[in-house]
């Protein structure tokens, strides 16, 4: 009886030392993003946003875009601060392009069709707030 008796003790002793291990700060709170994306006043027919976070704290997300509308549930979405806005619609048109990691070979790429200013440039910036989250629609132009 007494090495049972023992072994339950140390059980006990092993699960409330286990309970008590600080298991780090929680997750950041992510929200839920959602909103429109016109191209010319029309919907964007397909294409993807991207929100590049600019608060060290921050986390990037990525959402499709589709008839003109884009959305995140709150388990993918953002965390709460400063994010600049990209977007991207390919062309359904590949072209072919030398690799630059296979000398000698190429590969087909769909071409970016949207200017700069609207990814690699874009100027477009949202202030995030998870516990208060809304529509975030843009209106882009390509001449």
């Amino acid at each position: 009886m007494a090495p049972m008796r023992s072994a339950a003790i140390l059980l006990l002793a092993a699960t409330a030392v286990l309970s008590s291990c600080d298991r780090g700060p929680a997750p950041p709170k992510r929200g839920k993003l959602e909103g429109k994306v016109t191209l010319n006043g029309k919907p964007l027919a397909s294409g993807t946003i991207r929100f590049m976070a600019i608060d060290p704290n921050g986390t990037n997300v990525l959402a499709t875009v589709k008839d003109g509308q884009y959305s995140l549930p709150e388990a993918e979405g953002p965390t709460k601060g400063k994010y600049r806005v990209e977007f991207s619609v390919l062309s359904a048109t590949k072209v072919r392009v030398p690799n630059d990691d296979a000398p000698g070979q190429f590969m087909e790429i769909a071409p970016e069709t949207l200017p700069p200013r609207y990814h690699r440039d874009s100027q477009f910036t949202i202030d995030y707030e998870p516990a208060t989250p809304k529509s975030h629609d843009f209106q882009l132009t390509n001449p």
